[in-house]
């Protein structure tokens, strides 16, 4: 933990010096998950060319490390400092929802830099209503209590994946932000929403859908572009709404518009995870 403590406390421009560092070990010796950030390109763009893939592949291990050393900065990353670097568009659209006295899911993913994301979004709404954070445990029990250590760093607060039912049920009348990240992997059951993305079948979670239309919860959009390195945008956009945008096709209006996104900005996504590992199999 010290030696990550110790890197948050570096200037940015020494911080990216050891991000482009990272780039050349993990990506032109090591080939860290190579194959597999390979495989998905080519899958999710069977029209580009092999120079037109090999482009965004190079672009995007550049931008994973320099995710990697600007979430690491968090642990001394002043607001102010974040504010400058995050900006946020349409955040009055999250607050007139939280003004209606209910819990907002906010469904995210992970663009660059996801991690910003939430915390900015905290300091937007001047951290007058709670946000959560929903997230799945890390295998490895050090990582995991650094990860929490940082995504709490500007007072948000963590909820695990497997308790989200039960706590939003529980508490939905108070007015708070619920942020998923709701590209990640689903488990893998008949419940699961399967759709077309980015040219193959995949599966995605239907859990924040199923509560937003059970509680009449409204559901917003935010979904975050790479303006330059170091600096962000993030902008928010309503997704449902109970008497203002009755669109119960929650899922799948998230999962075109991350496409799109995905499609404009492809070296912004996280093409490391293994997206696509599971398969349909009823």
């Amino acid at each position: 933990m010290l030696i990550f403590s110790f890197l948050a406390y570096l200037p940015f421009w020494c911080l990216y010096i050891l991000a482009d560092f990272l780039y050349v070990l993990a990506y032109h010796i090591i080939g860290y998950r190579k194959k597999v950030v390979w495989q998905n390109l080519q899958n999710s763009f069977p029209k580009k060319s092999e120079q037109e893939l090999k482009k965004i592949q190079k672009q995007f291990y550049r931008h994973l490390f320099e995710v990697f050393v600007e979430t690491l900065k968090i642990l001394q990353l002043s607001p102010k400092e974040l504010q400058k670097r995050v900006q946020v568009k349409n955040i009055e659209i999250v607050r007139k929802r939280l003004e209606e006295g209910k819990a907002l899911v906010i469904l995210t993913s992970h663009l660059f830099n996801w991690e910003w994301y939430s915390l900015a979004t905290s300091l937007a709404i001047e951290k007058k209503y709670p946000i959560f954070f929903v997230y799945q445990e890390l295998s490895s029990p050090f990582f995991d209590k650094l990860m929490l250590k940082i995504r709490t760093h500007f007072e948000a607060k963590a909820l695990k994946m497997q308790n989200i039912l039960k706590d939003v049920i529980q508490d939905h009348k108070s007015p708070r932000v619920v942020a998923l990240l709701a590209d990640q992997s689903p488990a893998g059951n008949e419940k699961d929403h399967w759709t077309t993305f980015l040219h193959q079948d995949t599966a995605f979670f239907t859990g924040a859908e199923k509560i937003a239309l059970k509680l009449k919860l409204p559901v917003v959009l935010g979904l975050g572009v790479r303006v330059k390195r170091g600096h962000y945008l993030l902008r928010f956009e309503d997704m449902y709404h109970p008497t203002e945008l009755p669109d119960t096709e929650i899922t799948e209006k998230y999962v075109r518009l991350l496409e799109k996104q995905i499609q404009e900005t492809p070296s912004d996504w996280l093409w490391s995870h293994k997206r696509w590992k599971k398969k349909r199999n009823f």
